[in-house]
């Protein structure tokens, strides 16, 4: 049927149907309300709303338009609206009016919102589901938005690109998308934006987009992917196995993925494949690969060149099937994973995975990155070996007790002349746990330091400027979030303070975005800034005098072997007594104080804390165990306050307390 035929056959249908379909100008705004609209309106007023997606579905809609959905409001089945916009006016879905986001349930369809050969669309602000009461039944997805053979001509052509231009996905809140669960270019995903062929022998046409950017958008409950770019256009030499020129390498451009949270996926969390240039950044990934029965990592891509993967949290990654957080893997060219957080995956931090059969990976960077309680393997490699130049530096790795997790490994990838090649420098690797370190004969290893359990000798990591004293972390362990992680900074006296390798071409900033010199020695760990300096002084009441702490009540330094945690002296505080310092602070400024207490008895209180800090505040910790105990407060100072106290007291009716090992840091 010609277009003329199939627009005609449309209008008339929509007719039949109760349709208000009319030509229109350019920049119109239609509104939807599935309780007052009626599909007999013409929508272009808040007095005269359309009531179904049908009304929408049934209309090609112009540049500038802006399809307005009304808040509160719940529909069923596909929204498929039709037409283009242009760069310079988008056709925009949206919501009006104040409340919940309009709500659009598939109820099972195959996707709740589609686009099909379409651009310059922005869409944003709905709520979206799609499942239905069994499981896995079918591919599903939320929002779909599909390239295919876009203007194709009456013959095949491989050699002229057709490209699609500027979709903009953003605060969607999609949800419960029981999809299934297998992995294929066009699988289920909350967000799939996707270029297919058509496989009846009609012909075909090279398709690519330009200008995706996926934003703010929050996803939970789905099977099998959170985010997904992919295209079927994808043969090159590098992806591995046989080349079939029929489908050459046709990357995605100007992808832009950032500020998601995707939470609870059965399959991958943020997968861009097939991509030139993407940038993912400033997403949280939280619960993939929870069905645990295929292979699945957070965030990676395949067989694209040159994405950056910054400011993302990757955690709760299922099994060693792969269960890390992030992955180089086959057929990716220049790859970058830096100012990343990850923690607490059971696959562990991150993946090198190539094909066995001539695909390769080269050229990736992993740097300024915290891994907290990863499992398995900090670093996991395939079972090929055909990698180059991966470089590794300026990462923190860090175990806690009783995680059994191989920090460094000599598995897969050997042997091959030339390949497998990886170096290792100015990474701290912080291990409490029970895993080991062996080495590579075809990695380097430079200038990294292994504290805690089973440091490894320079005849198994041959790393000649290797240290294995403490680093000195501020508060090792101690990670909440992308932004709470200050306790991977360095106190003054760390070892690993300007000496690290010299690092060119190396981002220029650390986690925190302090400056790292490309010619002169860096610290070691993700932390390249000042040291921090320690303000409580005297901090365990070892000098001569007990200044510049002053007392109050009967307060007293106590010699008492039972009473000093450390080196010879202690605080003690008998009921109503104190011991106070004055400290020189920073306004606006969040400090952290830690201590550690105890009572002489069961049913007493000792109060460690600071005051004074912003106005009247006060804030303390207390401490009621007969063991010694540490004691943490936090604080932010004022914006005129220059000075503050810090302070043990004993609030208790009898009895005593004691305080050793004070410490006061900027956050």
């Amino acid at each position: 049927m010609g277009n003329k035929s199939w627009l005609y056959a449309l209008a008339i249908t929509a007719a039949c149907m109760g349709f208000a379909v009319s030509a229109h100008a350019n920049n119109s705004t239609y509104y939807v309300d599935a309780t007052a609209g009626n599909n007999g309106n013409d929508g272009l007023s808040i007095q005269s709303p359309w009531k179904t997606l049908n009304a929408i579905n049934a209309m090609t809609f112009q540049p500038g338009d802006h399809i307005l959905l009304k808040a509160g409001e719940r529909w069923s089945g596909t929204l498929h609206p039709l037409g283009s916009g242009t760069s310079a006016a988008p056709i925009v879905l949206d919501q009006y009016g104040t409340g919940p986001k309009p709500y659009l349930d598939g109820q099972g369809a195959t996707n709740v919102v589609m686009l099909y050969n379409q651009e310059h669309w922005d869409i944003g602000n709905l709520e979206i589901s799609n499942q239905t009461a069994v499981q896995g039944t079918a591919v599903r997805s939320g929002v779909e938005v599909i390239g295919e053979d876009y203007l194709v001509g009456s013959t095949t052509d491989i050699t002229n690109i057709a490209t699609l231009h500027d979709i903009r996905l953003h605060d969607l809140y999609i949800h419960d998308i029981n999809g299934l669960h297998k992995k294929t270019v066009n699988g289920s995903s909350g967000i799939n934006v996707v270029v297919r062929r058509k496989l009846d022998g009609s012909p075909n046409r090279v398709t690519k987009f330009d200008g995706i950017l996926i934003e703010n958008n929050k996803i939970a409950n789905v099977t099998r992917t959170g985010i997904m770019v992919n295209s079927v256009w994808s043969n090159r030499a590098q992806q591995g196995g046989t080349v079939d020129l029929t489908l050459p390498w046709t990357p995605h451009t100007n992808v832009i993925i950032r500020g998601n949270e995707v939470q609870h996926v059965s399959g991958d969390g943020i997968v861009p494949h097939i991509t030139t240039g993407a940038l993912v950044e400033h997403n949280k990934v939280n619960g993939f690969n929870e069905a645990q029965v295929d292979y699945n990592a957070g965030m990676w891509t395949y067989n694209g060149d040159y994405t950056v993967y910054q400011f993302n949290e990757v955690s709760g990654g299922k099994t060693i099937k792969d269960g890390m957080a992030f992955d180089f893997d086959n057929g990716t060219k220049g790859l970058i994973f830096q100012y990343n957080y990850s923690h607490d995956n059971e696959g562990g931090t991150v993946l090198i995975c190539q094909n066995e059969t001539n695909g390769s990976v080269s050229d990736g960077i992993f740097r300024y990155n915290i891994s907290q309680n990863d499992r398995y393997q900090m670093i996991t490699v395939c079972s090929g070996s055909n990698y180059q130049n991966m470089q590794f530096y300026n990462n923190v790795f860090y175990v806690g007790s009783g995680i059994a997790n191989n920090l460094l490994i000599n598995n897969n990838g050997n042997a091959v002349a030339g390949n497998g090649q990886a170096a290792f420098k100015n990474n701290i690797f912080y291990n409490l746990g029970t895993g080991t370190y062996a080495g590579k004969s075809t990695w380097t290893y430079d200038s990294n330091v292994f504290y805690g359990n089973n440091t490894p000798a320079y005849a198994t990591i041959p790393d000649a400027m290797m240290t294995t004293s403490n680093p000195q972390f501020l508060n090792p362990g101690s990670g909440t979030s992308i932004n709470g992680v200050n306790g991977y900074k360095l106190k003054s006296g760390s070892s690993a303070l300007n000496n690290g390798a010299v690092m060119t071409n190396n981002g220029g900033v650390d986690y925190w975005g302090n400056p790292v010199s490309a010619s002169l020695a860096s610290n070691r760990g993700a932390y390249n800034g000042a040291p921090l300096q320690q303000l409580v002084g005297n901090q365990g009441w070892e000098s001569t005098s007990e200044s510049p702490w002053y007392h109050w009540g009967n307060a007293a330094i106590t010699t008492s072997a039972a009473d000093v945690r450390s080196g010879t002296k202690a605080a003690q505080v008998v009921p109503n007594s104190a011991f106070e310092q004055w400290i020189t602070v920073k306004p606006n400024t969040t400090y952290k104080l830690r201590g550690y207490a105890k009572v002489s008895a069961a049913g007493q209180t000792v109060s460690i804390g600071a005051k004074l800090y912003d106005g009247t505040q006060q804030v303390a910790a207390q401490i009621t165990s007969t063991s010694w105990s540490q004691a943490e407060v936090t604080f932010t100072t004022g914006a005129a306050t220059t000075t503050m106290r810090v302070f043990v007291y004993n609030p208790s009716a009898a009895g005593y307390g004691v305080a050793d090992d004070l410490e006061l840091y900027e956050q």
